[in-house]
């Protein structure tokens, strides 16, 4: 029969990361943090699959060309899905030094935050400015 060693040691590593996750979280009982954009048309812009006239010249006067530089659809949602294994990694990382689960899960928006603006559409860089990470209340 296998036997399974470190058990012991990783089930009293586990509780205490629970332990601290609560005494981060005391008088709301949870914490999650919001990564999104503000401008008004970046919902559309992010579940616009279809991407009509990408890589193709803007009318002057305008530069550039659309969905450029390297812009697509789910510019969130593509990172979030990709990432996740890291962010898991950064937001346990942070609460093993200390960090508070709110904390952590800042560390961890600002990384997936950061990361979306690289595949952000670009014309005027209003939608790549209306980014945000905050902590929900």
């Amino acid at each position: 029969m296998a036997k399974v060693e470190g058990i012991k040691e990783l089930n009293v590593a586990l509780t205490k990361l629970s332990v601290a996750a609560r005494e981060s979280t005391k008088g709301s009982g949870r914490v999650s943090v919001i990564v999104g954009f503000t401008a008004n048309y970046a919902l559309w812009v992010h579940e616009n699959v279809e991407m009509k006239w990408q890589g193709l010249p803007r009318r002057k006067p305008a530069k550039g060309v659309y969905w450029g530089p390297a812009g697509q659809a789910k510019f969130l949602e593509q990172p979030a899905r990709m990432l996740a294994p890291e962010l898991s990694k950064m937001v346990v990382t942070a609460l093993r030094k200390g960090s508070t689960m709110a904390q952590a899960l800042l560390i961890a928006g600002l990384r997936l935050q950061r990361e979306s603006q690289k595949l952000v559409p670009i014309d005027t860089g209003n939608l790549k400015n209306s980014a945000f990470t905050r902590q929900e209340k």
